[in-house]
């Protein structure tokens, strides 16, 4: 017969209100729960998480460059190339070149495009709805500030790493 578990210093008892300081482990249970979600509330469209990510910046910033999403997404330049591409080629979105710089692509969404973004968009609008089923408002608020707060954090110290010119 084996005796209770025998707690690591540094761990509280959930059961007695105490939360155990593994952001890790809730992050990646809330990452799992929305991208997840996502990626099943999109596939019905034929649509990534990425493309619509990207179709959404798109919507917002009415135009941008194909330079501005690979600073906005989480991937690298090339893999933009291949989503703006694909997109491009399905009809969601237009590419113009720049009179003064014709290296520089700038994208739009095509009629098509929004019409779809923003059908999507109300989908994961109702998946969201569903997965802060429960939370009130002082709760989302706590969550966006503490969210937002680690994201700064993050942010600062990856300016504090990078190299001053």
């Amino acid at each position: 017969m084996t005796g209770p578990r025998r707690r690591s210093q540094g761990e509280q008892d959930e059961s007695a209100g105490g939360v155990r300081p593994d952001l890790g482990r809730y992050v990646s249970s809330l990452a799992n729960a929305v991208y997840k979600g996502i990626g099943a509330e999109v596939a019905r469209y034929d649509l990534s998480p990425l493309d619509i990510q990207l179709l959404m910046i798109c919507m917002e910033m009415n135009e941008c460059a194909a330079t501005q999403l690979a600073q906005l997404l989480p991937v690298d330049a090339s893999r933009i190339s291949r989503l703006v591409t694909g997109l491009a080629d399905r009809g969601l979105l237009r590419r113009r070149r720049l009179r003064r710089d014709r290296r520089i692509v700038m994208l739009r969404l095509s009629p098509r495009g929004q019409e779809l973004t923003v059908q999507v968009t109300e989908h994961m609008q109702s998946y969201y709805a569903r997965l802060t089923q429960g939370l009130n408002e002082r709760e989302m608020r706590a969550f966006a500030t503490t969210a937002m707060k680690i994201s700064a954090n993050y942010a600062a110290m990856v300016e504090a790493e990078e190299p001053s010119d």
